[in-house]
């Protein structure tokens, strides 16, 4: 019997089957009313939906038992050594994997099959535990080396990979968190093969992965439409995340510059030039002077004046004050806290220009502000507009003398940022 007349005769059989106890079924209450019609027929449908969720909640109940025993046997067997090895101030953060081995107590003799871990729910909670130790901050900084020989010992870089590789879509971002957390090496044809996903979570974090490694031209890997097209404040926040790891590691960091001029999207050039400023790329603020003379976005040619005025980039000056008159209020407001930061003594008159020929009243006290702060000169002559205001201005300066108010007057010092951002960055 070939495959197409066993499934045609299975196929007969069922609706055979089906038809003769379908029929009578009916035909058994065919004289009955029709509430009756009604309750025999939701009576077995109601009972076998009870029957599904009784074995469900059993089958659930039964997991979460043998979780919760084995969560416990991990805790009791490893977690305390583990939490020694990697927080204690009087342990090395040179250790040897031998010396790792004597110190958790382990049986050589089980390395040979390597089932320390016998099964995937005991690797997925030794890896939980170790996760949560290093997300709150119970190990302490320079413990990598230890960190890797644990991993190694437990055979968990492969086990990590074999999920990125063939875990669920849960699984995968799980997996890939973990990785980048505990700093262990993921291959880049796991990361080629992540970014083509259609899992858009799991292509951005092998986006992110890619920018602890040691190339600046792996960063490349941004420049896709999908990256424009989606590109939010989460992703500021991871990439401020990876750099400062970066950083960390010792590795350069790409210039955001030159790397802001290569997209499209006005929101990403935005985002890089702002973290230029959060990393301090001083040396990078000429390669933002064509920029800063080809975009007409609002947005960008604010960023573009607060960093080069944070970074304080003097050579900056002069094309700021040519762009200012034709910028509108926002920007204008902009401009003057740079050019007063840089406090160059050059631009005086051009804070008193903008107080004297702006219609907007926040224009207006905002060059007073960037000129009460610019050095003696600028505050002699903040005096001298005072002296000769006229009765309906005088409220612009009434601010400047009320105690309360004048600690608001300093402009800032810090490197202004969203908070979450900055938040995440001092992880």
């Amino acid at each position: 019997m070939d495959t197409i007349s066993t499934l045609t005769y299975y196929f007969n059989m069922i609706t055979a089957y089906g038809s003769y106890y379908l029929l009578y079924y009916y035909n058994i209450f065919r004289d009955y009313p029709i509430e009756i019609k009604i309750a025999a027929t939701l009576i077995p449908i109601w009972l076998l939906f009870i029957l599904t969720i009784f074995v469900e909640l059993t089958r659930q109940s039964i997991r979460k038992r043998r979780k919760k025993n084995t969560i416990a046997k991990i805790y009791e067997l490893y977690g305390e050594s583990i939490r020694h090895i990697l927080g204690d101030e009087d342990v090395s953060c040179e250790l040897s994997r031998d010396e790792i081995i004597k110190i958790m107590g382990l049986d050589t003799s089980r390395f040979v099959g390597k089932k320390l871990l016998s099964s995937k729910l005991e690797k997925q909670v030794f890896c939980r535990m170790v996760y949560d130790m290093v997300i709150h901050d119970q190990v302490l900084e320079g413990r990598q080396k230890n960190l890797f020989h644990i991993m190694e010992i437990f055979n968990i870089p492969k086990f990590l990979e074999d999920d990125v590789n063939y875990g669920s879509q849960w699984n995968k971002v799980s997996a890939i968190n973990m990785l980048r957390t505990f700093k262990l090496y993921i291959s880049p044809w796991v990361i080629n093969k992540l970014l083509e996903n259609r899992n858009l979570r799991i292509r951005r974090l092998a986006m992110y992965s890619t920018v602890r490694s040691t190339s600046e031209t792996e960063l490349d890997v941004f420049e896709t439409k999908f990256f424009e097209d989606n590109a939010c404040i989460y992703d500021e926040i991871m990439i401020g995340y990876e750099l400062q790891r970066r950083r960390k590691s010792g590795l350069k960091l790409p210039s955001m510059a030159q790397w802001a001029t290569r997209f499209k999207s006005t929101e990403v050039k935005v985002m890089l030039v702002r973290m230029m400023r959060r990393f301090e790329q001083h040396e990078f603020c000429p390669q933002l002077m064509p920029l800063f003379k080809e975009t007409h976005h609002k947005k960008l040619i604010e960023e573009i004046c607060r960093t080069w005025g944070y970074l304080q980039y003097a050579d900056s000056e002069q094309a700021m004050s040519e762009a200012f008159p034709l910028q509108n209020d926002d920007t204008k407001v902009a401009i003057m806290h740079a050019v007063a930061r840089l406090k160059s003594g050059k631009k005086l008159e051009s804070f008193v220009y903008a107080f004297q020929n702006s219609a907007n009243p926040h224009v207006r006290f905002e060059a007073l502000r960037c000129l009460y702060n610019y050095g003696i000169e600028g505050r002699n002559r903040f005096y001298e507009l005072e002296e000769a205001a006229e009765e309906k201005d005088k409220k612009y300066f009434d601010f400047f003398n009320n105690p309360i108010t004048l600690e608001k007057i300093p402009l800032d010092k810090v490197q202004i940022y969203h908070q979450s951002v900055e938040t995440f960055y001092r992880v």
